[in-house]
């Protein structure tokens, strides 16, 4: 029987924020939490399936 193995992976992540300012978005940024912030990462993340469809 196979057992769990945790891996950590380090990913780089670039999120668009709305902003003015490139300050703005940092304070913006700052505010969020976490799951926010993840789930604003995943939203902007393109998806490719095995087909070639992109789907976002």
């Amino acid at each position: 029987m196979n057992q769990i193995k945790d891996i950590g992976v380090t990913l780089d992540v670039v999120l668009s924020i709305p902003a003015k300012t490139n300050a703005e978005a940092y304070e913006t940024l700052n505010k969020m939490d976490v799951l926010k912030r993840l789930k604003r990462a995943i939203e902007q993340c393109e998806f490719v399936k095995p087909d070639g469809e992109t789907k976002h």
